[in-house]
């Protein structure tokens, strides 16, 4: 074998795995950051709890008749422990909570502003896991924290005074999509646990079914008669995207380093203010303006790179900061 052959053999397979992640990421992104201008289209006609009640349903059945065809090295009797089944729950409320809540803060607020307002998640998420894993806490990360808070008064420059009017419109549609965003990080951080006992699609398999379960008795399946065909096209594909989005982002972060693929899904609101104006322009009178200054497009800039702070930091290698004892 001439010399370096084994070596470029191997820089061309770790190239490979480098595109596929990236690939893989920035499909999650563009399903992400399209759902919720899908989403905004079919609340107007039913509600929230119904709509994650058949998006759950949908991908229960199918990581059902897909995951038996799988192999996994996991073994199944951390399934049957209590401590995974209790963790189990607290994940199926997080996630289940994540989604209700999210959509119902889509009913409030434009879809830009929803995906701009769950980068809170990720913050939340570093946070809750320097507390309660005892993850190590960058000042690069506290400072994402600060910018990331500063780009939210940026791009709610034109609706301050609306923020603290929690009964309708903005105002309410920021407090659920916050709580939305702590419900999240408790779901992340359970998952995290749970990674280490159990593989991620029977995960996911388990927490699905668990929230279609759950959510069945408050849903209204007749409500979906109403909608057009532009609104069922649209609940279609929120469905599909709770597949796609999350096969690929476990997929990524199965070949690539978890703070790269947490970089590149802070670029997600970015892809919902692109799209949303890309499909204001092709049917103005089904998909609304986005109602944003320059201020606001420049504080989802600056919330983009607060997030990316907060993701990136376990890449740069820099000191954290001291641990109180």
């Amino acid at each position: 074998v001439p010399p370096g052959t084994a070596r470029r053999g191997e820089s061309g397979m770790e190239l490979g795995t480098h595109l596929k992640g990236l690939f893989l990421a920035l499909t999650t992104v563009i399903f992400w950051g399209t759902l919720p201008i899908a989403l905004k289209q079919v609340v107007t006609t039913v509600d929230p709890t119904t709509i994650v009640w058949i998006r759950f349903s949908t991908g229960a059945l199918w990581l059902w008749f897909w995951l038996p065809r799988r192999t996994t090295r996991r073994a199944r009797s951390g399934l049957y422990s209590g401590r995974v089944v209790l963790l189990l729950g607290v994940a199926a409320a997080g996630l289940g909570g994540n989604f209700v809540l999210y959509n119902a803060s889509v009913a409030c607020m434009s879809a830009s502003a929803c995906q701009i307002v769950a980068q809170a998640g990720p913050m939340l998420l570093m946070l809750g896991s320097v507390l309660v894993l005892g993850e190590a806490l960058r000042r690069v990360q506290v400072a994402g924290v600060v910018v990331l808070l500063l780009g939210l008064g940026l791009f709610f420059n034109e609706r301050l005074t609306e923020l603290f009017q929690i009964r309708d419109g903005y105002g309410l549609g920021l407090a659920l999509g916050l709580t939305a965003a702590v419900v999240w990080a408790v779901y992340g951080l359970a998952q995290r646990i749970l990674l280490r006992e159990m593989a991620p699609p029977r995960i996911m398999r388990a927490l699905y079914t668990c929230c279609a379960l759950a959510l069945f008795p408050f849903a209204t399946p007749s409500a979906l008669l109403r909608l057009d065909t532009a609104q069922s096209l649209c609940l279609a594909y929120c469905c599909l995207n709770t597949l796609v989005a999350y096969g690929a982002f476990s997929r990524a972060m199965s070949c690539w380093n978890t703070a790269k693929v947490s970089a590149i899904l802070t670029l997600t609101p970015l892809f919902t203010l692109a799209f949303a104006q890309i499909f204001h322009l092709l049917a103005p009178s089904f998909f609304p303006a986005d109602p944003l200054n320059w201020l606001g497009y420049g504080g989802a800039l600056v919330v983009v790179c607060g997030a990316g702070l907060i993701a990136v930091g376990p890449l740069l290698h820099l000191p954290a900061l001291p641990h109180r004892h």
